[in-house]
């Protein structure tokens, strides 16, 4: 009897120990996927200080792995990290003065009707993109192009 009890209290005392991985984290609210540092790998906060020296951010889990939210000089970034902690990308959303005219000139022709709600530059390892989200009667399209205005594939978008 006595062991069987043990058994009990050290399976309750195991589970509640259990890690929630990135695929129990679907069913949770935004709130409930932003971390803290402390709850974020070593290695992952150390790759966004070499990056952004200084940078204080919070964290939410992205199935490709970790995305710091801060800002720098009145800016707000996103920078994303696999899980292992290498740079994938940083995103941060500006004005139509910030961004290519010939690429708003392109949209404008490619989507007549539809107003731009976001404008976004992204770093990543392979150069410079642009996303852009455009709207028309509730509907929302996103797009994304590369340094040269062609349409190009997001691999790192949040789920």
């Amino acid at each position: 009897m006595k062991l069987t009890l043990f058994l009990a209290g050290a399976i309750l005392a195991l589970t509640g120990c259990i890690y929630v991985g990135d695929s129990d984290l679907d069913d949770l609210d935004d709130d409930e996927a932003v971390r803290t540092s402390a709850q974020i790998p070593q290695n992952v906060q150390n790759a966004l200080l070499a990056k952004y020296p200084g940078a204080s951010a919070t964290w939410e889990i992205q199935p490709y792995g970790y995305e710091a939210v801060f800002n720098q000089n009145g800016i707000e970034y996103e920078a994303e990290f696999s899980q292992n902690g290498q740079w994938l990308e940083t995103e941060y959303e500006v004005s139509d003065a910030q961004f290519p005219a010939t690429l708003l000139q392109k949209i404008q022709l490619d989507y007549p009707g539809y107003q731009i709600t976001k404008r976004e530059i992204e770093l990543t390892p392979q150069g410079i993109f642009y996303e852009v989200e455009v709207e028309q009667g509730g509907a929302q399209i996103e797009l994304y192009f590369d340094e040269r205005a062609n349409p190009a594939n997001n691999s790192n978008e949040d789920a």
